[in-house]
């Protein structure tokens, strides 16, 4: 036969053995397989038998202190029963017996623990349970606890130790056994009723006390016993049962019997043998000797249990090692089958390891179904990323990760294109084991047998979550000011956009209202940009809690604040919305550990009465917001279009003031302040004036509020202390008058840190001494930081400076900071003056404030005399100083020294009032 021919024979015949091979290996591994299920099997059986002597000889040791936990129980309720005096020498012997059976425990713990066994914890809970029995014997032995207290508490101690042998029972694969443990477990309870039974009547027979309560208690502890004792029968061997049964046939248990029926007769209303109260003892030991009977019996329960389970692990045992040697025989056999077919699988197992690896370690989620989308594998990324195990899904459709947010047709087009072109590929939402949703990039591909039937599909699937996150935080540190959550002012003309577009096609209406907050950059100024932003994000906060559902709030940026109103054009409603606005922000806001009070000014526009655009909307809306704050500020305002020609007056007046420091359109005129005991001149008030070239002499309350605002105040500010300083000492210099001046102080000059180099400079530049110089302040500027201020005021009072509290009474200042402040002088306001002496309340409000100066120390001077009636008034009140038209005007530098001259020169005279009683509306104005 040539070579061809007897390769073509021994070919056949090479796939003959080896698929015989593949028989006998598969063969022998089933045999291996059964045999080392039966070991694992008998490998249990055995531990159980191990774990149940274990339990027994524990069970032995439980009962050992139970029976004597109950005997103690019984001697305690006598001996409370019978006031002490019977049972006291019995008992201090039960306490021995006790102690040693914990002690026994004890040894018992450490051996489990040596063993590892789980019966460790049950006995460490039990002796963890035993620590309050010190305790409850000296309250026994000194009777400061009634017998029913004690009997419960021991019982209290007794029942746990059953609840863990009932713990610990083990769950054994013979049910003879676990039988055995139950009704042992139930012969256990049958002897605690009767050890219930022995503290009851005991303490009844020791007491004479067969009333109502003890006959309950006697009847529920029979009733139990009943239950345990049916049990017992039920579960236990017929020769146990038969051996109990002789058990209570014996005479002393007979006897016992007898005397807990006389008990229950003297309960019954039958007189009860004489003599009964003297039984007690003996009932004692009757129930005792029962009890120690049942202990006997219950020791010969355990070692029948013991011998069981020694028998049963026994039998294990040899059945465990005849399967060992089964399964290692039938394992090698398969084996040396196996070894055989290895070789020529080594290069394809090591492509299909390779293969595994690329599967089992790639990130993205991999799952692969049968062609009915049954799933048949998963990586671990797919656990990883939908929290499923592989056991979960193997076998389940693979529409179990489906999330319910795409229709039918998204998935009839998705099915349409996998067919025709055998992939698809797109972003879809899934659902993770825990009901979670979460967006991913799912791609498909068919698996074809020979390019025909599809036999598999392939998934892989990219968690996009983490992606999307940082789309969606990216959207909205675009859309969102980031330092308070709220929309910003790009999102802000964006929704009022939608909202006109939206009121157009629906004929809807809709508010705006614009907020500021009063004087933030004087808190950004003086308490830095960090105690800013928490005012911001505190302001942001009160905002959003009076939102209704469907309203838009914004940061529009800096301190502006804005908030749509969808549906909303009723004047009374969007006021009260106002007003709600304005006393939320009557609460302080803290900042940097300081509670500041920001007041906020509101604009409302409407639409589409007030604009129908956002720009027109946004402008009147500022526009309203400009008129609230010009009014005092805290305050709302609607918009009307004179509004538009007064802005743009303010406007206007804005640019002239700019100007006016440069132009020297700025002057100062000073009243006079008299001593009101004799009207000598005793200083002057420097106030400012500005009269402009085209709209002639502008009012301080119109062109001031501006100033502060857009922060022109301070240089105006410096140029008047150095006006007035050189002014005094030209006076001094020229005359010899040392007149203190007063300058009011700006609350942007107060809270400047140039501040004291500002003064310094002043004075040194004009000579004149420090003790002339009097700055006023306000009551507003100090509450707002009460602290600082007052440490803004020492370091004016270091430069021996005098300070003034201007326009006191109307700011509520709190008393408890004023005494703190190192003032010199109470300025009185003139709305408390001009209705003197008339009214009531403005009389009784000077009193009180020139009460409370001289009771601080200070100067009070009273502003705005214009009549001899008010000045009469506040003198005899006590009043230090006055200054208003009924002295003198103000008046300009020159016109001051002519009228000194006029009255002879000197400062000391009494001053008399030219035009006495006209100008008054020059005198509110300064």
């Amino acid at each position: 036969m040539t070579e061809r021919g007897l390769r073509a024979y021994a070919q056949p015949l090479q796939r003959i053995k080896r698929h015989a091979l593949w028989l006998a290996a598969a063969f022998f591994f089933a045999l291996a397989y059964f045999a080392a299920h039966n070991l694992l099997e008998k490998a249990g059986e055995r531990n159980d038998a191990r774990a149940i002597q274990r339990w027994t000889q524990t069970s032995v040791l439980f009962n050992q202190l139970i029976h004597e936990l109950q005997k103690e129980r019984g001697l305690s309720s006598g001996l409370i029963a019978a006031g002490g005096m019977q049972f006291g020498p019995a008992l201090s012997d039960q306490h021995r017996l006790t102690d040693l059976a914990i002690g026994r425990m004890r040894e018992r713990l450490y051996e489990l623990l040596v063993e590892a066994d789980g019966l460790a914890h049950a006995v460490e809970r039990t002796l963890s349970a035993l620590d309050g029995l010190g305790t409850l014997r000296i309250a026994v032995f000194e009777r400061r606890i009634y017998r029913e207290q004690a009997v419960a508490s021991y019982t209290k101690l007794i029942e746990p130790l059953f609840e863990q042998l009932l713990m610990a029972t083990s769950a054994a694969r013979s049910s003879r056994i676990l039988r055995q443990q139950i009704a042992f477990l139930s012969f256990l309870q049958v002897k605690e009723m009767a050890g219930q039974e022995r503290a009851l009547l005991t303490a009844m027979l020791s007491a004479g006390n067969y009333d109502l309560p003890q006959a309950t208690a006697f009847h529920r502890i029979k009733a139990e016993e009943q239950t345990w004792h049916r049990n017992f029968l039920h579960l236990a061997d017929p020769d146990v049962v038969t051996d109990y049964e002789a058990l209570l046939r014996a005479p002393h248990v007979a006897e016992a019997e007898q005397m807990r029926q006389l008990v229950f007769a003297g309960y019954a209303g039958e007189e009860p043998p004489g003599g009964m109260v003297s039984q007690a003892a003996r009932w004692f030991d009757l129930a005792t000797r029962k009890i120690d009977s049942l202990a006997d019996f219950e020791h010969t329960l355990s070692e029948r249990l013991l011998r069981d389970a020694n028998a049963f692990e026994a039998d294990a045992q040899g059945t465990l090692l005849v399967n060992a040697l089964g399964v290692l025989f039938s394992l090698a056999l398969a084996c040396v089958l196996i070894l055989q077919l290895w070789r020529g699988k080594e290069l394809a197992e090591r492509d299909l390891e390779l293969a595994a690896q690329v599967f089992d370690n790639s990130v993205e989620s991999i799952i692969i179904t049968d062609e009915h989308t049954r799933i048949v594998e998963v990586n671990q990324a797919f656990t990883r990323i939908s929290g499923y195990e592989r056991a979960d899904v193997i076998g389940q459709k693979a529409r179990l990760l489906n999330s319910g947010r795409h229709d039918s047709g998204f998935y009839a087009a998705m099915w349409d294109k996998l067919v025709r072109t055998g992939a698809w590929e797109g972003e879809v939402w899934k659902r993770r084991k825990n009901g979670e949703v979460y967006p991913a990039l799912q791609s498909i591909v068919a698996v074809r047998k020979g390019g025909q039937a599809v036999t598999h599909y392939i998934a892989m699937i990219v968690d996009l979550t983490k992606y999307k996150e940082t789309e969606a935080m990216l959207e909205k540190l675009r859309t969102f000011d980031p330092l308070t959550g709220l929309p910003n002012r790009d999102a802000w003309r964006s929704a009022l956009d939608q909202a006109i577009a939206n009121a157009e096609r629906n004929g809807g209406r809709f508010a705006l209202i614009d907020i500021g907050l009063d004087r933030f950059k004087l808190i950004n100024e003086s308490l830095g940009h960090g105690a800013g932003d928490d005012v911001l994000i505190g302001a942001a906060e009160y905002i959003r809690r009076l939102l209704r559902r469907h309203d838009v709030a914004a940061r529009l940026g800096g301190d502006r604040f804005a908030i749509l109103l969808p549906d909303l054009d009723d004047a009374h409603s969007i006021g009260a919305l106002c007003e709600r606005l304005l006393a939320m922000f009557r609460h302080p806001i803290l900042a940097h550990d300081k509670q500041l009070h920001v007041s906020i000014s509101l604009g409302v526009a409407l639409y589409p009465a007030d604009g129908k655009d956002s720009r027109t909307l946004l402008r009147n809306a500022e526009t309203a917001l400009n008129s609230a704050k010009e009014s005092g500020r805290g305050s709302y305002k609607f918009y009307s279009t004179e509004m538009n020609a007064a802005g743009a007056r303010l406007l206007a007046l804005e640019q002239l003031l700019r100007q006016a420091l440069d132009r020297n359109e700025f002057s100062l005129v000073y009243q006079p302040q008299v001593a009101a005991r004799d009207g000598r001149l005793i200083g002057v008030e420097a106030l400012l004036r500005w009269r402009n070239p085209e709209l002639g002499m502008i009012s301080p309350v119109q062109f001031i509020p501006i100033a502060e605002a857009t922060g022109i105040i301070v240089p105006i500010g410096e140029w008047v202390l150095r006006e007035a300083c050189a002014q005094a000492q030209a006076w001094r210099s020229r005359y010899g008058l040392s007149l203190q001046v007063a300058v009011n102080l700006s609350a942007r000059q107060f809270l400047s840190s140039e501040l004291q180099a500002v003064i310094r400079g002043a004075l040194d530049e004009t000579g004149l001494p420090p003790e002339l110089l009097e700055l006023e302040i306000t009551e507003g500027l100090l509450m707002n930081d009460p602290i600082g201020a007052a440490c803004i005021l020492e370091r004016l009072r270091d430069m021996k400076l005098k300070i003034a509290l201007d326009d006191f009474g109307t700011g509520y200042s709190s008393l408890a900071y004023l005494k703190n402040f190192p003032l010199d002088r109470l300025k009185l306001d003139r709305a408390f003056v001009m209705d003197l002496p008339q009214n009531e309340s403005d009389r009784a409000i000077s009193h009180t404030v020139i009460a409370l100066g001289h009771n601080l120390g200070l100067e009070v001077l009273a502003e705005g005399i214009e009549t001899e009636a008010q000045r009469d008034f506040l003198t005899e009140a006590g009043c230090d100083c006055f200054q208003g038209y009924l002295f003198a005007r103000p008046m300009s530098g020159p016109e001051l020294e002519a009228w000194l001259q006029l009255r002879g020169g000197a400062a000391h005279e009494p001053a008399q009032a030219p035009g006495r009683g006209t100008g008054r509306t020059d005198a509110m104005q300064d």
